[in-house]
Order: C-alpha cells, then structure tokens, then sequence
C-alpha cells in the first residue's frame, strides 16, 4: 500500500509505503525561508503522530522515518489518514527574553543517552544560570514528549505564547529536576 498526502495547501507532499511490518515516511515542502516545519501523521478520530522536523536538503525540506506498523496502529494513525505539517520555529524569530537558540543541545549533556535523545531533536531554547542551564522544548498535547526519558525532570511553560518542555541542568550537564 502507498499513500500520498499533500502538505499546505499542496505546496509539498507526504508519502506513506507499506513494506511488511514497517511503514516508509518521506515528507518534502519547498525551501521557502520561512524557517522549519514539523510534519504529522493523522489517522482516525483525533489520531495524530508526531515524525519528526523537516530539515534542509539539496533547496527543499525533508523528513525520512521507517517506522512500525504495530506502533503506528497503537498510536491510532494506521491507516493513515492525513497529514499535516506546521511551522516550527520562524527564521529570524527571536527567541523569548533570557534565552537563546541552541541549535544543537546534545553537545551540552553529560549522559551518552540523553545525548543521543537530544540528537535527535533539532534545536531548543537554552537560558544559561550561574550553576548550570536549562533547555527548553516546544511542545504540546498529543505530540511526543521531547526527551521522555527525563519525563519526570521536565516542567511545562509558557513562553510568550507558546508551550515548552524546559529541562533544568547542573553545569556539567546532568539533569537535575525542576522546580
């Protein structure tokens, strides 16, 4: 089975192809200079999943993902539905009040795994303190959680507008919980 999808009032185009058990994603928008976009998978009643943020490649944006089947059905999208894909962060966006872009937050942890959790997200705010720092994430209800395994350490926030998961960190990058 394969299934395409137009993204923004066809201004680009989401593919899904059945291969057994898995499911091939590749999602490309036009380059547009606006800034990054997040694409999503949509399946019946209010199912949505997030895959991921479309990055930079040869003047378009894209996003490739092989994913399961299993947990495509679990997560209420198989079969697909729909697509959607939304602007993430705004090019020239200025970031809120005491914080900066951090476009590649891994390199500040201490802990191999959180560095390959945070590797996989592309960018964050990061607020430097006097004993450590915090990032934080964009995110919402029904989107999955940025760094789950630090699930209990994060605090949700609201910065000018928009909802993040801020994670609070010692200097050496170890996560500490938020309080």
């Amino acid at each position: 089975m394969e299934r395409q999808f137009t993204l923004l009032d066809g201004r680009g185009t989401l593919t899904v192809r059945e291969e057994g058990a898995r499911a091939l994603v590749q999602a490309e928008l036009p380059e547009d200079g606006r800034g990054l976009y997040k694409a999503h998978l949509c399946g019946g009643p209010g199912g949505r999943f997030l895959l991921g943020t479309l990055i930079p490649e040869r003047g378009a944006l894209r996003l490739r993902r092989t994913l399961s089947v299993d947990e495509l059905k679990r997560r209420g999208v198989w079969p697909p539905a729909g697509a959607a894909a939304e602007l993430a962060f705004a090019a020239g966006e200025r970031p809120p009040a005491g914080w900066s872009r951090e476009p590649n937050p891994a390199r500040l942890l201490g802990e191999p795994l959180l560095r390959r959790s945070a590797g996989k997200l592309r960018g964050a705010l990061l607020s430097r303190e006097e004993d450590g720092f915090s990032l934080a994430f964009p995110w919402r209800t029904g989107e999955e959680f940025p760094m789950p395994a630090l699930f209990c350490f994060a605090r949700l926030e609201r910065l000018e507008g928009r909802e993040y998961a801020v994670f609070s960190f010692s200097g050496k990058g170890c996560p500490r919980m938020c309080t």
